[in-house]
C-alpha cells in the first residue's frame, strides 16, 4: 500500500480523525482495528478477530510484551 500523502486532522474535540479518501478506502473492509502506541507513533491495524478487546486486554492485565503482541496481531489476521 503506497504511502498516504496528506496529514489526518484531529477534530475540535479532539476525539476523532479525518482521513484522507485514500487511508479510508483501505478502512473499509473492516470495522474494528487495532491501536498501539509506541513512542511517537500510533500503529493502526485491521483486526480481524472474533475475540473483542475487552476480552483480549483488562485493567488487571499487564502490557504486552512486543513478541506476545506481535503473535496477537497475527492471530487477528487468520
Amino acid at each position: 500500500m503506497p504511502i498516504a500523502r496528506q496529514y489526518a486532522i484531529l477534530s475540535e474535540d479532539k476525539k476523532s480523525l479525518l482521513l484522507p479518501d485514500e487511508v479510508q478506502e483501505w478502512l473499509k473492509e473492516v470495522d474494528r482495528f487495532l491501536v498501539v502506541m509506541e513512542n511517537d507513533e500510533i500503529i493502526l491495524r485491521k483486526a480481524h478477530t472474533r475475540r473483542t478487546l475487552a476480552e483480549l486486554v483488562t485493567n488487571e492485565s499487564p502490557p504486552f510484551h512486543p513478541e506476545d503482541l506481535n503473535k496477537l496481531i497475527h492471530e487477528s489476521r487468520e
